[in-house]
């Protein structure tokens, strides 16, 4: 049996946050991306939290790009909150993911309208 990795919480209706713990890899892939299916279905904005995670491997950064492409097919929002393990980043640096995803690093944003920019902080002067 596989060990639950994810919780899925309701900050507002409409919204959901999917934290994802430890290793995510191909043991735990089929039932997440089901998962993830199933969540766009029922919300205007899906955020994954990866903060938690130990470890990802090609099948997550899969699932969490499928997941985009159906949200936008449904005009729904799919975004990715970071601030996690320097091998989970790393991972999702060099796979490009995070070029095509929304990317927040704090909850607030995560679960804003929209997202500014997709820069760390810190990482650029913002210009207004």
């Amino acid at each position: 049996m596989i060990e639950q990795s994810v919780e899925v919480t309701y900050p507002r209706p409409g919204a959901c946050v999917v934290t994802v713990y430890g290793d995510q890899d191909r043991g735990t892939a089929e039932q997440f991306e089901r998962q993830l299916s199933e969540l766009i279905g029922l919300n205007e904005l899906v955020v994954v939290d990866v903060g938690k995670a130990d470890f990802v491997d090609s099948s997550f950064l899969r699932n969490i790009l499928v997941a985009d492409r159906r949200a936008r097919e449904q005009a729904k929002r799919f975004r990715l909150q970071l601030g996690t393990a320097p091998i989970v980043r790393r991972a999702l640096e060099v796979s490009g993911v995070l070029a095509r995803l929304e990317v927040a690093y704090t909850r607030e944003a995560a679960l804003q309208g929209t997202i500014e920019a997709q820069e760390a902080p810190d990482s650029r002067s913002a210009c207004v």
